[in-house]
C-alpha cells in the first residue's frame, strides 16, 4: 500500500488554514479565531471535527521533524503555500507561531462577531447545508417552499439523521446567533442568501412536525 506522509502539508484543517494565511486579505489571528469557531467536534462535517490544542500539537511536531528533502516531495502549489504564509519566517518557524495562535485562540474561547467578523469560508464550513435551500421551491412542482420542505422530508425518511437533522441544527445554530449578534446576522444574510429568517423558520417547523410525527 502506498504512504502519503506529505498529507500532513496538503489536505485537512491545517492546509486550510495556511491557504488562508497565504492568500487571505484578513490578519491570520483574526483566521485563527475563526477557524476556534468552526472547529468543533459537533460539526456535521467530519473535515471541521478537530481540536485547536490537538493540531497545534501536530504543528509542533511538524516543526520538529521538518526536513527539506520531504517537503521537496510536496506539490508546488502546496510548498509555496507554506512559504508565503511563512513570509520572511522558516516553515517550521511559522509552524510553531501558528502552534501558539492555535492554543492561544482556544484559550481566550469563541471571538464575538462584531470584533471578528463572520467569514465566508467559515459558514461553508459551519452551515453547508443552508446554502442551496430554494431549489425544491422554485422548480414548479410545489406551490411553496414549506411544501417543498415537507416533500424533502419525507423523501428522506427513514435516513433522517443523515441530512434532516444536521440540518435542522444548522438552521437553529443559525437563527439563534442571527438574534444574538447583530454583526452575524448581517455576514450572514450576505454569504447564506437563501437562508432568510423565514426559510430557516419553515426548516425548524417543517422538520419538528416530521420528528414528532414519525420519531417519537
Amino acid at each position: 500500500m502506498a504512504l502519503h506522509p506529505e498529507g500532513m502539508f496538503t489536505t485537512g484543517p491545517l492546509a486550510h488554514l495556511v491557504g488562508l494565511a497565504a492568500g487571505g486579505p484578513e490578519p491570520l489571528e483574526w483566521e485563527v479565531l475563526r477557524f476556534g469557531r468552526a472547529t468543533r467536534t459537533e460539526y456535521w462535517d467530519p473535515a471541521w471535527r478537530h481540536t485547536p490544542q490537538t493540531l497545534a500539537s501536530q504543528l509542533d511536531y511538524m516543526a520538529t521533524a521538518f526536513s527539506e528533502e520531504f517537503f521537496a516531495t510536496c506539490p508546488e502549489g502546496t510548498r509555496q503555500a507554506w512559504r508565503t504564509a511563512a513570509g520572511a519566517k522558516s516553515v517550521p518557524v511559522f509552524m510553531t507561531e501558528l502552534a501558539m495562535l492555535l492554543r492561544l485562540g482556544d484559550r481566550e474561547g469563541d471571538a464575538p462577531y462584531e470584533d471578528v467578523p463572520l467569514a465566508a469560508w467559515e459558514v461553508r464550513a459551519r452551515f453547508p447545508l443552508l446554502l442551496s435551500l430554494d431549489g425544491w421551491a422554485y422548480d414548479g412542482e410545489f406551490a411553496s417552499y414549506e411544501e417543498s420542505m415537507r416533500a424533502y422530508i419525507e423523501g428522506e425518511h427513514p435516513y433522517c439523521s443523515y441530512e434532516v437533522v444536521p440540518r435542522l441544527t444548522q438552521a437553529l445554530e443559525a437563527r439563534t446567533l442571527c438574534d444574538e449578534s447583530a454583526a452575524f446576522a448581517a455576514s450572514f444574510r450576505k454569504f447564506a442568501p437563501e437562508a432568510t429568517p423565514e426559510t430557516l423558520a419553515v426548516i425548524t417547523r417543517t422538520t419538528f412536525t416530521h420528528m414528532t410525527e414519525h420519531h417519537t
